[in-house]
C-alpha cells in the first residue's frame, strides 16, 4: 500500500500584497517537458525571476494579469510547438551574436510550483509557473541546454 504525499508547497510570496488567487486553478506538473530563454550559457537564479520580482508591476487591478506579472513565463516543449517556440525566442528577444543564446529544457519537481496553462494568441505552448515560495533551481530537473541562436 502506498502512501499519499501531502502537498506543504506554500505560495505566500505570490498571493501577498493583491487580492488575487493565483495559484487556486493551477496544478502540480513533474511530468511534461517545458523550455525558458536563458540570460547565459548556464541558468541561474535570475532566469526564474518574476516581472514582480523585478519590480516591474501591473498597472490594471485584473487579476489575469496581475497573476502574469507573478507567474514566470514557460513554454511546454512538444514536437508540433518546437518551431513555434524558436521562432518566438528569436524575433523576441535581442541576443549577442557572439556569445549566443540559449534556452533551458527542463521538468519541474513535485514541490518546485505550479503551473497553469495560459495559451497567447501566437503561442499555444504558453504556460505561467507560479514558484512555490521555498523555490530553488535544485527543484528542476534539467534536461539539456541548447544553444538556439
Amino acid at each position: 500500500m502506498s502512501k499519499k504525499i501531502k502537498n506543504t508547497m506554500k505560495f505566500k510570496n505570490i498571493n501577498s500584497d493583491t487580492d488575487c488567487d493565483c495559484t487556486s486553478k493551477a496544478e502540480i506538473d513533474s511530468s511534461n517537458e517545458y523550455v525558458r530563454k536563458l540570460r547565459k550559457d548556464k541558468v541561474e537564479d535570475k532566469d526564474f525571476q518574476t516581472h514582480w520580482e523585478r519590480g516591474i508591476r501591473a498597472e490594471n487591478e485584473d487579476c489575469d494579469i496581475i497573476c502574469s506579472y507573478k507567474a514566470v513565463s514557460i513554454n511546454q516543449i512538444k514536437p508540433e510547438y518546437e518551431n513555434l517556440i524558436l521562432e518566438k525566442y528569436k524575433t523576441t528577444f535581442n541576443f549577442n551574436k557572439k556569445k549566443g543564446s540559449y534556452y533551458l529544457k527542463f521538468r519541474f519537481n513535485k514541490d518546485a510550483g505550479k503551473v497553469i496553462y495560459s495559451p497567447e494568441e501566437d503561442d499555444k505552448s504558453h504556460y505561467n509557473f507560479y514558484k512555490a515560495d521555498d523555490f530553488n533551481l535544485g527543484k528542476i530537473v534539467v534536461m539539456e541546454t541548447v544553444k538556439f541562436a
